[in-house]
């Protein structure tokens, strides 16, 4: 019993989402790193605002965390602000990680951003995660540059995109 009284009384003594979001705009940027890594914890609409907000944050480890908080709570508000992220941001660590987590998503307005992303790099080197992240979001759109991503001379190239393209055609389709 006394475990059960403890546990309650703890529960209710942590911060309110308000608090979260609140420390998401100190002027510490410790403080925004680290509320950045414990704000996945609070699925509340008010945190996923912050997070998102935090995205413009001009510290490379509040950014990061905040991707990877935004994909622990499955936030799919941040998909529009995610796309401009992968092509945007400084930090090559901060791209990869939105584009890490518009894979994890999967919602399809993230299509059309990673497609386009893929062309603009076919002949160079494209982002591996890209081609998967396209291949979980289940959209068509992405058939004609995952098509050409598989003739690739590169063997991760094309055996990513084939993966992805397993994920996209229907159950019997050949290719």
């Amino acid at each position: 019993m006394n475990a059960l009284i403890l546990g309650l009384l703890l529960t209710g003594c942590g911060p309110k989402p308000q608090d979260i979001a609140d420390q998401l705009s100190s002027t510490n940027p410790a403080v925004r790193e680290d509320t950045t890594k414990r704000a996945g914890s609070y699925d509340d609409e008010v945190v996923i605002a912050a997070l998102i907000k935090s995205l413009d944050d001009p510290s490379e480890k509040v950014r990061y965390n905040a991707i990877d908080s935004l994909i622990t709570l499955k936030a799919k508000d941040a998909v529009p602000r995610l796309t401009e992220v992968m092509v945007q941001d400084d930090s090559a660590d901060v791209r990869k990680e939105a584009i890490d987590a518009l894979g994890c998503l999967a919602d399809p307005r993230a299509g059309d951003a990673l497609v386009a992303l893929l062309e603009q790099t076919e002949n160079a080197q494209p982002p591996l995660n890209a081609i998967w992240a396209l291949g979980q979001l289940g959209d068509q759109k992405a058939l004609p540059v995952l098509s050409r991503l598989r003739e690739s001379h590169d063997p991760y190239v094309a055996y990513n995109a084939n993966l992805s393209l397993r994920r996209l055609r229907p159950a019997g389709s050949e290719g």
